[in-house]
Parts: C-alpha cells; structure tokens; sequence
C-alpha cells in the first residue's frame, strides 16, 4: 500500500509539472512552419474541408493586337505592321446592345447604307472594301433583268414572236386526210375508210423487178418453158418468200364524188403507205355565164376555207405546200386536190432493196 501511494505522489508531481512546463504556442508561432516542406516519409493527415466560397468574375485581359514581323534577308532591321482584328466592329456592337431574348429572336437591322447596294454585294468583297469588276457586272446584269420594260420594247417583243410563230414550219407526218396518215398498212387504212363510206375500187400487186427477174432464171434453169409460165412460176417463187406486196389501192365515196390513190412501200420496208392522192371530182362547170361562175366560186371558196381550217396557213404560200422542207415529208393543195407525200420512205424503202439485190448477186454461178 505504500508503495502504491509513492507511485500515485510522483504521478500527480510529473502530471503537474507538465502542465505548467509547458505553455500553449500562439498561431503565429505555428505560421513559422508553413514554409518549411514536410518530407514524404511522413504519415499523411486528414485533408480539410473546403469551404464553399462566392464565385468572383475575373475580368478577362485586354489581349493587345497581334503583330505581324516580317524579316528581310541579309537585313537585320524587321518591320512590324499592326493587323486590325477582323471583329472589332461585332465586340463593339455587343457592348453597345448586349444579347437578350428579344433581340435574339429578331434579325439585325439593316443599315440605309446595306440596303441600298446590290443582291450580290455580301459576295464579291476585297479587304479594301472595294467593287470589283465580276461585282460590277452583275449588278448590271441584275438592274436589267428587273427593270420594267417600257410600251415600246413590249410591242417589239410581241412583233417579235408573232414573227417566230409565222415563221413556224408544220410537220406533215401528222397531217391526215380522210383519216389516213402517211406510214399506214393497208389494213389499217382500209378499216378506216370503209367506215366513212369508202369503197375499195382495186387493189394492185407488185414484185420487185430484181426478185422477179431472178425468179424468171430460176424457173428457166429448172425447164420452164413458155412467157406465161415463167411469169407464174416467178410469181409463185415471189409469193412463197414473202417478196409480193400491196403497191396501189383505190378507193371512191360516190355520194360526195370523192376519190382516194394510196401507194405503198414494198416488203423490205414494211409496206407502208408513203403516197397519198386525194382528188374532188365535184364537177365545175365551163360555162361563161352567171349562175355557173356563181356555182363555181362557191365550190372552189368552200374547198380553200376547208383546207384553212383544217391544216392552217402553208409553210410556202406560192407552191402551197406545207411542211419542213427537204426530203422530209409534205402536203401539197391545188384546187380540187391534195398530195401527202413521204419522200424519205421512198428512198429508204428503194435503198434497202438494192442492198437486197447486191447480197442475193453474191450466187457462185461458177465453179473455177
């Protein structure tokens, strides 16, 4: 027990002499060691808890112009020309009306200045701020576009494209008469004349002479003996390879004395219709006196203001011919009667029968 009590004494003695040994260390003494670099070894404390502090704006700079130095070989002096920064003018525009909804929404105003130049003016801009000559032209160009025409130059335009339109060429491929058009089978042109009321007077029937002639040697070889029979072998020959066609057909309408002529190509170009005839057999009479020149001024006016209604004014007025010249197709009207003709069909249709004639010319007749 006494022992215990020693140990307790010298506690409370040690215990006491420690606190008023050491004295408590103000905050400025600990500043002192701020400087000083804590070695890493060292056991890392608690990091702190930041403080939420007010957000301050920091203005930003003034960033001075940028200069551009250009240097001179085997100079030593440099020249330093200022840049103008291209959106000076946008920054001051800001700071004189700063962005707000409402401005936002509306478009910049233009300028009197703006309004006042050209479509194209945003366009075509040097750095001088000068008109070019390609700005030049179309603001030119533009000007005349949309410049109100005078009374004066819209009579010149209209005299100008009645000129065009009477100057306008008809194409007589689509041209018909009674019905019928120019490249037409005989089949088809004979359903549609036997429902206006014509009637078929003959019909013809043709051979080329090549293949007639090459037919009437054939049969010959063969022992033909006779002119009648080497015609209807030669025929036959014809007949069987498909070289026999419809050349000419005539039709007649009795009740208004009306009278058709239609020509046809051959085979080699599928007899089609490349000549039409049209003839009025209303008969005029020769007689010197009143009633029948009345008659006959009658019928022939009638015939002319049908024909003007029905096709227009000629392309030719002194051979009254319509149509775009040359070998293409054309009508032609003479008093009581018209001609659809189709010269290039004729020509192709001949074309293609020669080309015929110079393969078929190719038969080895000899053998050495």
């Amino acid at each position: 027990m006494r022992k215990i009590s020693v140990l307790a004494a010298i506690w409370l003695i040690v215990s006491g002499l420690s606190v008023t040994v050491t004295p408590a260390l103000a905050q400025d003494d600990f500043d002192l060691f701020d400087d000083i670099d804590e070695p890493e070894a060292k056991t890392k404390t608690a990091p702190k808890a930041k403080v939420a502090q007010p957000e301050v704006k920091k203005k930003e700079p003034v960033v001075p112009a940028k200069k551009e130095v250009k240097v001179i070989a085997n100079e030593q002096t440099t020249k330093e020309e200022p840049i103008e920064p291209k959106e000076k003018v946008k920054v001051t525009q800001e700071e004189k009306s700063p962005k707000t909804e409402e401005n936002e929404a509306l478009p910049p105003e233009k300028t009197e200045a703006e309004s006042e130049k050209g479509i194209f003016d945003n366009f075509f801009r040097d750095d001088d701020d000068r008109e070019t000559w390609l700005e030049s032209l179309i603001n030119s160009g533009t000007s005349e576009l949309f410049k109100k025409q005078s009374a004066k130059e819209v009579a010149a335009e209209k005299a100008r494209i009645a000129k065009v339109l009477r100057n306008k060429r008809s194409n007589a491929a689509n041209f018909d008469i009674a019905g019928i058009k120019l490249r037409m089978k005989p089949s088809e042109v004979e359903d549609i004349l036997t429902k206006q009321g014509f009637r078929r007077l003959t019909q013809d029937f043709s051979i080329p002479n090549f293949i007639k002639w090459r037919g009437e040697e054939l049969c010959r070889i063969h022992g033909i003996v006779g002119f009648e029979r080497l015609k209807a072998c030669a025929r036959e020959i014809a007949v069987v390879n498909g070289f026999e066609y419809v050349s000419l057909e005539r039709y007649n309408r009795q009740a208004t004395r009306e009278t058709l002529e239609i020509h046809y190509t051959s085979t080699f170009s599928d007899n089609l219709s490349h000549y039409i005839i049209y003839t009025s057999n209303v008969p005029i009479s020769t007689s010197k006196a009143s009633q029948n020149v009345y008659i006959n001024n009658l019928k022939i006016y009638d015939f002319w203001r049908r024909i003007d209604m029905r096709y227009g004014q000629p392309d030719n007025a002194s051979e009254v011919k319509w149509g775009l010249g040359g070998k293409k197709p054309y009508l032609q009207a003479s008093t009581g009667k018209l001609e659809l003709v189709d010269p290039l069909l004729r020509d192709l249709d001949i074309s293609r029968m020669l080309n015929e004639d110079s393969r078929l010319s190719n038969v080895p007749y000899y053998s050495f």
